[in-house]
């Protein structure tokens, strides 16, 4: 995913920046995003359990896919960089999704054909 468009990297840091207090990355890209993230995880899971809990939630991360990152002890990656690879890949997902289905301004003309 380090293909990924800058405006999606800025749309994601400024939603990790809300979601998690994260400062953005003095230098804007998905690996900076995500070892953002994974230190903060490693936080709050080791701190609040249960708030991280409630996040992924909130976020709508794949339950199944948590499981498996946490049952699965014989991958390389660390487990707090696995879960914000989901967290982030979930939120670009969003940002797309919404772009695809976003209404363009209603103009004059639209509303005097009612």
């Amino acid at each position: 995913m380090s293909a990924l468009s800058p405006v999606y990297l800025g749309a994601t840091a400024t939603w990790l920046k809300q979601s998690f207090e994260l400062p953005p990355p003095l230098e804007l890209s998905w690996e900076n995003l995500e070892a953002l993230l994974a230190r903060k995880l490693e936080t709050l899971i080791s701190e609040d359990f249960h708030q991280f809990i409630f996040l992924l939630y909130r976020i709508d991360v794949p339950e199944q896919a948590v499981r498996d990152i946490l049952s699965d002890g014989s991958n390389n990656l660390n487990v707090y960089t696995q879960i914000a690879q989901l967290i982030i890949q979930r939120q670009v997902q969003k940002i797309i999704t919404r772009e695809r289905f976003a209404q363009p301004p209603a103009s004059a003309d639209d509303e005097e054909r009612w």
